[in-house]
């Protein structure tokens, strides 16, 4: 995946970690690629989880300070995406790093990306650009 500015919000911290986000996705991609993508998996995940609890407070302070009308479905979308996180960790570490959770991290990761920062992210970015 690549980072385009059509994916930004205008806020450099959050673009700061829609980057990452994106490069995490891309080193996970290389590992699988270079037959590591075992050994990434949990490092990933780990990633993931972290960056919930980081980059979702940073969002919703954010839509806060802009009274953002749609927050609370913005942040149950969030708390969502929390739990689907935190089943897959756990089935992982029930099941360990197998080729299927691997895609399913993948998949996960990928599609917030596509579903979540280039739709609804976008969305806050234009409400937080229009108040400006």
């Amino acid at each position: 995946m690549k980072w385009t500015e059509s994916l930004s919000v205008g806020n450099d911290y959050i673009d700061e970690q829609h980057k990452e986000w994106i490069r995490r996705i891309n080193d996970l991609l290389e590992a699988y690629n270079q037959k590591r993508g075992r050994e990434k998996i949990e490092e990933a995940m780990q990633f993931v989880k972290e960056y919930t609890v980081t980059h979702f407070s940073a969002e919703e302070q954010l839509m806060q300070k802009y009274k953002y009308p749609e927050y609370t479905v913005h942040k149950q979308i969030h708390d969502n995406f929390v739990k689907e996180v935190n089943e897959l960790d756990e089935k992982i570490k029930k099941e360990g790093p197998t080729l299927s959770n691997l895609m399913l991290v993948n998949k996960t990761l990928v599609d917030w990306v596509i579903n979540h920062i280039s739709k609804v992210d976008k969305k806050l970015g234009e409400h937080i650009r229009n108040q400006k």
